[in-house]
């Protein structure tokens, strides 16, 4: 890789970087790499492709490009594309609605109010107390076949679930012990899935030669799609229209995958680490904040994204934060990764840095505790926002009144206008500075 940048912060793989190097496979940093510099204008959000008449884009620097062919602006281009960031994640948005969103200070904190509480219902509450799971790439099992999920939804995972017990047999048959499911870029309180690897190590998972199918939904990043032509593993795309039949025969092309493994390639990895997920009690949390218990509560959340260093800012906002008194609460995607260094609450752990209250669609239970917080002593740290539902939950926390910071700069700064409103939501600090800047804000 040509850039001296440290790509991630995780020591255990330098091996897997290295063996794609020797092996010849380009990872998602090296296209990302090749790629530079990013085209300017997708980076301001001023670009349009809604119709076949463009594609669309205005220079920031003309006072001549005022409007497109159809004639939206600067302002309507920024807007569409945040619509298009926050509608992925199914929140209920139109762009009506986000045109009317830099007309004044106000009317982008309101919007996003309004969709804490669609949030809420579309999680709804369910408790997880004392439920297990295991982190990291050692979840992956030389001798079942190993099925790895991202991005899938709830209804999708428990068809696998059901139909791999049934395929039992076939997994047999095959020389295997069975199917093991794991999940990426998440926690999974409902199903008893251990998670392999946060949504920027799924390449990883595949370079242990061990993983035999990869399935990505549509709320998947699917990085591990750079490694697979390379190895015997079976990936498939899913969406909301797959039937059981049809996960039948994928599962059933797994286990053929799965005779076809080069023991040559594989190398399988150690590392796994256990959590404990809890359930939130706002009353105890008011209390210890009140008796100086807690001096703070900080929200650890958001993606995995390689424009910065992988890890290194969540890590480290834990690690000093944790140390300094300040309750710290992840979920989804952010807790795989605090879970894979072991900074997650085990059980009879009383003294970890970092509790996690479930998956990704948990952070309801974070944002209805943080309501009835003084605001000043809460924080929301996603220093690597990377997905829609990353900028959701962004902008539903900042919504109840919380401060968030990230080190990922939106495509939004097209419009001064929009970028000012957005900056008020969501502030963007230099990785040099992000926990520095976390600390000033909780006054610590």
């Amino acid at each position: 890789m040509r850039q001296v940048r440290r790509k991630i912060v995780d020591p255990s793989v330098r091996t897997y970087l290295l063996k794609a190097k020797k092996e010849g496979i380009k990872l998602s940093w090296n296209r990302f790499e090749d790629m530079l510099p990013q085209d300017g204008f997708g980076r301001l959000g001023l670009y349009c492709h809604d119709c076949l008449q463009g594609p669309c884009r205005l220079n920031p620097f003309s006072e001549d490009e005022e409007r497109t062919i159809c004639g939206l602006t600067k302002e309507n281009l920024v807007n569409r594309t945040l619509y298009r960031l926050v509608s992925s994640n199914d929140l209920d948005l139109n762009a009506s609605d986000l045109d009317c969103g830099c007309e004044d200070n106000d009317s982008l904190l309101g919007l996003v109010r309004c969709q804490v509480e669609s949030m809420k219902v579309m999680g709804g509450s369910r408790n997880v107390q004392g439920t297990t799971r295991q982190i990291g790439l050692g979840v992956l099992r030389e001798d079942y076949i190993n099925i790895c999920l991202e991005g899938v939804s709830p209804v999708f995972m428990n068809m696998v679930q059901n139909l791999a017990e049934e395929l039992t047999e076939e997994a047999t048959s095959k020389g295997a012990r069975g199917y093991n499911i794991v999940v990426a870029g998440d926690i999974s309180p409902v199903f008893p899935f251990s998670s392999v690897s946060n949504i920027g190590g799924v390449e990883f998972a595949v370079l242990t030669g061990l993983l035999d199918f990869y399935m990505v939904g549509t709320k998947g990043l699917g990085r591990g799609r750079n490694v697979v032509p390379h190895y015997h593993t079976f990936f498939a795309q899913a969406d909301r229209s797959i039937c059981k039949v049809k996960v039948k025969e994928l599962l059933v092309q797994a286990a053929i995958a799965y005779t076809k493994r080069d023991k040559s390639k594989i190398l399988a990895s150690d590392q796994i680490s256990e959590v404990e997920l809890i359930d939130l009690d706002k009353e105890s949390i008011q209390t210890n904040i009140n008796n100086g218990c807690f001096k703070a509560v900080c929200i650890l959340g958001g993606g995995t994204n390689l424009k910065v260093t992988q890890d290194a800012l969540l890590c480290e906002a834990a690690v000093r934060l944790a140390s300094m008194g300040v309750l710290c609460l992840t979920y989804g995607n952010a807790a795989v990764t605090l879970g894979k260094y072991g900074y997650l609450q085990k059980a009879g752990d009383l003294n970890a840095l970092v509790s996690c209250v479930g998956a990704e669609l948990d952070v309801v239970k974070i944002l209805d505790l943080v309501e009835s917080l003084d605001k000043e002593k809460v924080i929301g740290l996603m220093p690597e926002l990377t997905m829609p539902r990353d900028i959701s939950n962004a902008l539903a926390l900042s919504g109840s009144g919380v401060k968030v910071l990230t080190s990922i700069n939106l495509p939004l700064e097209g419009s001064k206008a929009v970028g000012a409103e957005i900056n008020k939501l969501i502030t963007y600090c230099s990785p040099s500075d992000y926990v520095e800047e976390a600390l000033k804000a909780l006054k610590l």
